[in-house]
């Protein structure tokens, strides 16, 4: 009898613990401390049950934001521009992105093991979820201003309701990532000795990205000629299984494939591999300006976990005046490019969520050219900016941290920072910076890279005032060329000459991406380390 009193006491206080939580998480601000967490329990698994329940509380809140969305995208029909119609997908599509991170991370929490790190990502994910339904609904001003960002975007076209929804959405979020901070985690990668690839490569991918393709070892092969399963990458993916555990490999034969592409959250362990950069060419040209989100305007879109490119051209040639074109969209987590090239103006990469990785890599663009809010890294890549419109300004990142307990940031290590050479000839005439701060915590760090001449010597950008100068976190380390000297670097309180190894240490593939973990499963060359 005391025994059953004394477990139906411990149910009841837990009710009452998550009560409190709820009734907490809907009257606090996003500036919620870890540490009120103690008014309410005593130990790790108490926190981890509050998380949970805090978790679960948001879920309700999402479905019930996309059962808003839809409604609403119902009765408006016909009168929605092409635009809105865009961004309400956008919505939908991202609100069902946000469920599914959200469930992975409770399974994560509730796990035998759990890896604290890896809750934070997915939770960090539905973050730049919310966000990025909120700038599908930015007016054409804001776009075609060059300071316009999610702090100051209008939302046009889309009911206050809905945007405080998802304003309350993201709270709740940033509230659950605070509390993390209480429950003891493992620690991301540690740094091993410099291997072939990373550990989440597995060595069956790794014999695909070293050895020149084999077409009996590949799954479907797409040639324009007739000489394939398919003509069009399109065909090939919708034949793949779908929730795959094993690597499904498509061989794109040389040619340019006119098509835009969306893989799926459930095409997951999806490998593109192609006869070489300029070889195969995947090539469309949606844009802002014809009235596609940034979003949908990408040529290739990936949502399917694990996904896998070699040997490939992905480009946008909507061209320099169509504002937002964006060559590459992933949210693909444990995504990895080797030997890729991606060819745009404004917007050419977006990295938009989750863990990415880019191996010996050439990116074209000229305005914030390497964007989003994944936790990414590029390593031996070339930056090459293009010729801009003119005033216009080249700016290579735009990194869209809005939380600073996000594991999000963009590294570059052991790259080269050029001009393309269409500018070359008119460099003079243009200032080309390493990067602004689309968000409050933007991170970006540049390590053991050549940096030419065209980088200003500020080397940073402010984004509009004083926004996010004191909470950014902009860093160099050992980097080399004209382009890199630190003497007249911004003074901002966010920027950090990096001292030491350690420090830079914590920004390469083991800690940054725990690359150690799942990098070798791709097969892509990698070095742990800087």
């Amino acid at each position: 009898m005391n025994n059953l009193m004394r477990k139906e006491s411990k149910h009841i206080i837990l009710n009452l613990m998550i009560f409190l939580l709820i009734f907490f998480l809907s009257t606090v601000s996003s500036s919620y401390s870890p540490h009120e967490t103690q008014r309410f329990t005593t130990s790790s698994d108490d926190i981890t049950d509050l998380v949970v329940a805090a978790i679960n509380q948001t879920i309700s809140k999402v479905n019930l934001s996309s059962s808003n969305f839809s409604y609403l995208l119902n009765r408006l029909g016909s009168s929605l521009s092409h635009r809105e119609r865009c961004a309400f997908d956008d919505c939908l599509e991202l609100l069902d992105d946000t469920v599914f991170d959200l469930t992975t991370a409770i399974s994560e929490l509730r796990s035998h093991s759990p890896e604290i790190h890896n809750v934070k990502m997915f939770l960090s994910a539905t973050l730049t979820n919310t966000r990025t339904c909120l700038d599908g609904f930015a007016s054409n001003d804001e776009v075609e201003d060059e300071n316009w960002n999610y702090n100051n975007n209008k939302t046009y076209g889309v009911a206050e309701s809905l945007k405080e929804s998802l304003f309350n959405i993201s709270s709740h979020v940033k509230n659950s990532l605070a509390m993390l901070e209480d429950i003891p985690g493992n620690i991301p990668g540690k740094l091993e000795e410099d291997v072939a690839f990373p550990m989440w490569v597995s060595g069956s991918d790794r014999n695909l990205l070293q050895d020149p393709v084999d077409e009996s070892k590949v799954d479907l092969v797409v040639a324009q000629n007739g000489t394939g399963n398919y003509t069009t990458i399109g065909e090939a993916l919708s034949a793949a299984p779908n929730s795959s555990e094993t690597r499904f490999v498509i061989y794109i034969k040389c040619g340019v494939y006119l098509e835009n592409i969306e893989i799926a959250r459930e095409k997951t362990m999806i490998m593109f591999v192609g006869d070489g950069i300029g070889q195969t060419v995947i090539k469309a040209n949606r844009s802002y300006a014809d009235g596609w989100t940034a979003f949908h305007s990408a040529t290739v879109g990936v949502r399917g976990s694990g996904f896998i490119a070699k040997d490939l051209s992905f480009v946008n040639d909507a061209g320099r005046t169509r504002y937002q074109a964006v060559a590459l969209r992933s949210s693909s987590d444990h995504s990895a490019f080797y030997r890729c090239s991606f060819e745009s103006y404004q917007d050419t990469i977006y990295a938009h969520s989750h863990k990415q990785f880019y191996r010996e890599c050439d990116i074209y663009g000229t305005v914030d050219f390497i964007f989003g809010d994944a936790s990414v890294v590029f390593q031996n890549c070339s930056l090459f900016a293009r010729r801009p419109n003119p005033n216009q300004r080249i700016i290579y990142t735009a990194q869209g941290r809005e939380d600073s307990r996000q594991p999000t940031g963009i590294s570059i290590i052991n790259s080269k920072i050029l001009a393309a050479p269409e500018l070359i000839p008119v460099q003079a005439n243009f200032k080309a910076y390493l990067g602004r701060p689309w968000q409050l915590f933007s991170r970006t760090v540049i390590m053991k890279s050549f940096i030419d001449d065209l980088i200003d010597p500020a080397g940073w950008l402010k984004w509009k005032g004083d926004f996010a100068l004191e909470t950014l976190f902009y860093g160099e380390y050992m980097n080399e060329g004209p382009g890199s000297n630190l003497t007249n670097r911004v003074q901002w309180p966010g920027f950090k000459r990096i001292e030491t190894e350690e420090e830079a240490a914590e920004f390469s593939v083991g800690p940054f991406i725990e690359g150690n973990k799942w990098l070798n499963s791709t097969g892509i060359p990698y070095t742990l380390d800087i």
